[in-house]
């Protein structure tokens, strides 16, 4: 089969990473090129990089938004949109192009614009929605992007996600044809840990020789659920002894939880390092006794694979994709989310059980080898690509 000119739309990619959504597109496109296809990112530009640049012959095109001011971020957002659709229409001729995969509402309005006038189908991701991200809808903002939402999946060809927890909550929410929804889970890169470029011992540098490593990984806000762990870290240090949590990530929490933890006398036991490179991760998973995602909402869960690949005892919360990563006493261990007291249980577990708790990583290692490659996620969505094609007529191969 011939090989498909795919357009490719989302808001954040490498090395601007917010949230799972970059780093998703990113390894998509990638194995996307992998299976021959021309795969054109248009994404947002960030100071220190090109405009444009190839990229595991992924083509990577960078656009500033109309609207300077990002503390206004719906209104930037509509600027980066302005933008990236004045780029099409300048440097892009109709048939360039076989289909446009877009990623999530940030990316709405020149999504369905570019569909509209080069008369080309569009799929579209939805990675998380307004809805669940805050338990409802509650604020004009929170409707505003709902409502985005709602337009983007409607003008849709074809819906992608990556759990069947979020095809319930797409056609529930979004009123979604489930027929229109495809189930493909997010993937990880079998060498993720081959890509280490230096020595990076993270126990001496952040004076952890001697403690039980728990680490978590997310962008610092209500819905990762690291609240729990705050909550739980005075039981689980009386349980078992010389035990530290570190937790990555920035966000608009990262400071409450800083002083959350001053507040309680918990300096000494939990540490919010804020933002770290991609060789720390790494080196953190690595390194650590416990990979932790104690999430109160999640569609999928990408560091939990991370946490399974490096083999080590992962605990996720029961809920969402989560649930469907991870078979409780088999692959990994599962936690009530928001329960404190669960958390402590399985910390308590993991710690007691040594050899009970190796032969669970070892087992979850090898599950995520076996289903979460992203060269089979690139041939399933290229599969679906081919389908809508089809019922357009434009399929070339």
């Amino acid at each position: 089969m011939k090989a498909l000119r795919i357009l490719m739309l989302a808001w954040e990619y490498p090395p601007m990473i917010v949230g799972g959504l970059g780093r998703h597109v990113y390894e998509l496109s990638k194995s996307l090129a992998k299976e021959g296809h021309s795969v054109h990112v248009i994404t947002t530009f960030i100071e220190g990089e090109s405009v444009y640049e190839c990229k595991h012959n992924v083509h990577i095109h960078r656009v500033k938004s109309l609207y300077e001011n990002k503390d206004h971020f719906y209104k930037w957002i509509n600027g980066l949109n302005e933008a990236m659709l004045q780029y099409v229409n300048c440097f892009f001729s109709k048939n360039e192009f076989d289909l446009i995969h877009a990623h999530d509402w940030l990316v709405c309005t020149s999504a369905i614009a570019i569909k509209q006038k080069y008369n080309i189908p569009l799929i579209t991701t939805i990675h998380a929605t307004e809805h669940g991200r805050n338990n409802g809808i509650h604020t004009k903002l929170q409707y505003e992007i709902h409502m985005k939402e709602k337009e983007l999946t409607q003008a849709s060809d074809a819906i992608v996600v990556c759990s069947q927890y979020m095809k319930v909550e797409v056609a529930e929410i979004l009123n979604a044809s489930q027929q229109s929804i495809f189930v493909f889970p997010n993937g990880i890169d079998d060498k993720f840990f081959e890509q280490v470029t230096g020595s990076t011992d993270i126990r001496t540098k952040y004076q952890l020789e001697n403690q039980k490593l728990v680490f978590s990984i997310g962008r610092i806000v209500n819905e990762k659920g690291f609240q729990t762990i705050v909550d739980a870290a005075p039981s689980v240090i009386a349980k078992c002894r010389n035990v530290f949590f570190i937790i990555a990530g920035k966000g608009p929490m990262l400071e409450y939880y800083r002083r959350l933890v001053n507040d309680r006398g918990l300096s000494k036991t939990i540490k919010f390092l804020g933002h770290i490179t991609e060789e720390e991760q790494r080196a953190f998973l690595q390194q650590s006794d416990i990979v932790l995602v104690p999430s109160l909402y999640e569609p999928f869960g990408i560091v939990a694979l991370e946490g399974m690949l490096a083999k080590k005892p992962t605990i996720v919360s029961d809920v969402g994709g989560l649930s469907e990563i991870i078979s409780h006493g088999r692959t990994g261990y599962k936690m009530e989310p928001g329960n404190s007291h669960s958390l402590v249980q399985q910390i308590t577990a993991v710690l007691d059980e040594k050899k009970e708790a190796e032969k669970i990583a070892q087992e979850g290692q090898r599950y995520v080898l076996e289903h979460y490659s992203w060269l089979r996620i690139a041939q399933q969505t290229g599969g679906v690509y081919r389908k809508i094609m089809t019922s357009y007529g434009k399929c070339r191969g």
